[in-house]
């Protein structure tokens, strides 16, 4: 009998397996997330972290039945539930979300350097810009569909030759360092990202314009296979009562966790449809990590 590969036996390893994508490097974000896996641990039964490149490698796990929770963007969410619609047994429901200064709703935040001389997003137009990944909702999505509609021509290379770069540190420091004339975060992304010696020069950057705000993201439970409904509710009333645990709120950055429904994500179906009007050109020079 063949040997299952070895990522196969360290995923089995875990009854319930939670899906991230890393906001920092890998070490950090499982650093960050050790007592929250140990806390959900303890009222569910054997959860690990796995931890993938971007959402669309998670979204193709999820349709695979290889998670049973996962940390999601908005967009990604909408993807898995896409991706589920035609599954004979997976379902995907969001169990919370989190709350962040109070709001359970965010923007994109388009970054520039305060010496920069950008004044509107026209500014912009024809210039170098950073951003996540395509299927980021801040670092991507929410910026692109905010510039076409604030008069980004789809056709303009801000958009069409897109830089991603695939942590949203990357991006703070390439606006910061002058590699970029702009950059799509999520807000307040730079008072996380700028630490050491350069958090002193925080100042240097400043917000040139915010995106329409959507609901934070979801924390959601596949199940059907492995997860059962009564779980999923039971992972869902953990993140709740995590204001027991303001310790693990803290490394997750997180004020607290609410209650999440699917019905507050049907407006990013719209943000969506709108930055797929833009056709990238195949340059993967420009999508360099």
């Amino acid at each position: 009998m063949d040997k299952a590969p070895i990522e196969a036996v360290k995923t089995r390893k875990f009854r319930i397996r939670f899906g991230r994508v890393p906001y920092g490097t890998y070490a950090d974000v499982y650093r960050d997330h050790q007592d929250l896996i140990e806390y959900l641990s303890k009222g569910l039964d054997s959860v690990g972290l796995q931890l993938y490149a971007d959402y669309a490698a998670m979204v193709k796990a999820i349709a695979a039945g290889e998670l049973e929770l996962a940390w999601l963007g908005p967009v990604a969410y909408i993807q898995a539930e896409d991706a589920l619609k035609a599954h004979p047994v997976l379902r995907i429901r969001p169990i919370a979300k989190p709350e962040r200064y109070g709001n359970g709703f965010y923007s994109s935040e388009i970054i520039v350097r305060k010496d920069s001389g950008y004044e509107i997003l026209s500014d912009l137009a024809g210039r170098k810009m950073a951003f996540v990944d395509p299927e980021s909702t801040s670092g991507y999505l929410l910026a692109a569909a905010h510039l076409v509609q604030n008069g980004i021509s789809e056709r303009d290379p801000l958009l069409t030759r897109p830089h991603f770069v695939y942590q949203y540190g990357n991006v703070v420091l390439g606006v910061l360092f002058g590699k970029f004339a702009a950059g799509a975060v999520f807000e307040g992304a730079p008072r996380i990202f700028l630490k050491g010696p350069e958090e002193s020069r925080l100042p240097e950057l400043r917000v040139l314009a915010r995106s329409e705000s959507v609901p934070y993201e979801p924390i959601a439970a596949v199940t059907g296979r492995v997860l059962t409904d009564g779980e999923a509710d039971e992972a869902g009333r953990l993140f709740l009562t995590l204001t027991e645990r303001p310790d693990i709120l803290k490394k997750l950055q997180v004020g607290r966790f609410v209650p999440a429904a699917s019905d507050e994500y049907k407006s990013i179906r719209k943000i969506r449809d709108l930055a797929a009007r833009i056709r990238l050109e195949d340059d993967t020079d420009v999508k360099a990590r």
